[in-house]
C-alpha cells in the first residue's frame, strides 16, 4: 500500500492510500482510500477514523463535513481524517468488505500480504497510529444494531490513565457517555492497536439501524470539536458557536460475557417490549421472539438479569438464535 501525501507535510494535503487489487473487472485496479491531512504548527497529532464498518453511516458524515469545513488557521497541529478508512465496505454499505468478506475491526494487527482487508489493517497499525498521538474512531450500530448515540472510552486499571480519558470523555460534551469493558479479543481491533503503540482512543456509539439520525451526527460532530479543542488540536474560536456542552451521565457496558448482554435463544421475530434509555430490573421482561410461520406456538418471553439501562438494541424484526438482542449497561460511580 501507498500514500501519496506526505504526513510530515505542511497545510491542506487531499490524496489517498492506494491499496492495489487485481479483479476479473479490473486487472490493475487501485482501491483509493480517502484521506485528508490539515496541517499548521507545533500540536498534537490526530487521526480521525470513519467507516471502520461501512454500514456505519453517522461517522463518515461527519468527517466528510469536517474535512470541508476545519479552517487551516484553528489547526493547532495535525489532523488525518479518514472518512471512509475501510472504503469497499463503505462504498457497499456493508460491516463487512465485498472484496473478503473481513470484518476490519476484527483483522488487526493485520497482514501486508493477505486480504484487502487485513493490508489495510496492517497499514493502519504500522503507519497511522504509529505517527499519531490519539485516535478519534467514530462507530455506531450500523444496519443491524441501533444504540442512544454517545461517545466511549475503554475502561482501565491505570487510574491516571482512566482519569484522563473520562475527561476527554466528559469533553465531548453530550448527555451521555460509555465506559466499555472490553475483552482481550479488543487486540484485533483499533483498541489492541492503539494500545500496542501506547496511545489513546475515543469511540463512539452514534445511532445505528442502517440510517442516519440528523441529531445523532450533530451530536457527534459537536464533541469531535469539542474533544480536539481539548486536546488542543483546535483553536476553541473553532467551537464559539456551538451549543454549551450537556452534563453528562456515564454508564459502563461490561463484558459480553456478562449479564449485560442478551442473545436470541431461538429464531423468529423479536418484539422488543422497551425503547432505548428504558431502566429495567432483574427477572423484567423485556420483549419475546414469536414464530409466525407456527402462530399457535406461544412465544419466548426474554427477560432482563440485571438492573441498568438498555442502550443497544437489534435494530433488525427477525432474530437467529444466538444473535444479540439488548445490550445494558450500569451506571458508573466516578
Amino acid at each position: 500500500m501507498r500514500l501519496n501525501i506526505d504526513l510530515d507535510g505542511k497545510g491542506r494535503q487531499s490524496g489517498s492510500i492506494n491499496l492495489p487489487s487485481s479483479t476479473n473487472d479490473s486487472a490493475y485496479q487501485q482501491i483509493q482510500i480517502p484521506i485528508v491531512a490539515l496541517s499548521n504548527g507545533d500540536g498534537p497529532r490526530i487521526l480521525l477514523m470513519a467507516g471502520n464498518h461501512g454500514d456505519e453511516f453517522e461517522g463518515q458524515i461527519i468527517l466528510t463535513r469536517l474535512a470541508r469545513q476545519l479552517e487551516l488557521h484553528h489547526i493547532r497541529g495535525r489532523l488525518l481524517l479518514l472518512p471512509a478508512i475501510n472504503l469497499p465496505a463503505a462504498l457497499a454499505g456493508t460491516r463487512t468488505s465485498p472484496l473478503d468478506n473481513g470484518n476490519l475491526n476484527r483483522s488487526f494487527p493485520g497482514n501486508p500480504r493477505g486480504t484487502p482487508t487485513e493490508r489495510i489493517a496492517s497499514f493502519i497499525e504500522k503507519t497511522l497510529i504509529p505517527n499519531s498521538d490519539f485516535l478519534i474512531d467514530l462507530h455506531s450500530g450500523g444496519n443491524s444494531l441501533n444504540y442512544l448515540p454517545a461517545p466511549s472510552v475503554t475502561d482501565t486499571e491505570d487510574e491516571p490513565v482512566r482519569t484522563r480519558l473520562l475527561g476527554i470523555l466528559r469533553a465531548f460534551g453530550s448527555p451521555l457517555g460509555y465506559v466499555f469493558s472490553e475483552p482481550p479479543t479488543t487486540d484485533v481491533g483499533t483498541i489492541g492497536s492503539c494500545r500496542r503503540a501506547g496511545i489513546e482512543r475515543l469511540g463512539s456509539e452514534l445511532g445505528g439501524g442502517g440510517g442516519v439520525s440528523p441529531e445523532a451526527v450533530a451530536l457527534g460532530e459537536a464533541g469531535v470539536l469539542r474533544v480536539l479543542t481539548h486536546l488542543g488540536a483546535l483553536d476553541p474560536a473553532a467551537i464559539a458557536n456551538l451549543p454549551p456542552p450537556s452534563p453528562m451521565k456515564i454508564l459502563r457496558r461490561p463484558a459480553s460475557h456478562s449479564g449485560y448482554y442478551i442473545y436470541a435463544e431461538s429464531t423468529g421475530v423479536f418484539e422488543p417490549f422497551i425503547e432505548l434509555g428504558a431502566r429495567v430490573s432483574p427477572g423484567q421482561p423485556v420483549g419475546q421472539i414469536l414464530t409466525p410461520e407456527v402462530p399457535w406456538h406461544e412465544p419466548l418471553t426474554v427477560h432482563s438479569s440485571v438492573t441498568g439501562t438498555l442502550i443497544c438494541r437489534r435494530a433488525q424484526g427477525l432474530a437467529r438464535r444466538g444473535d444479540g438482542l439488548m445490550v445494558f449497561a450500569e451506571d458508573l460511580q466516578c
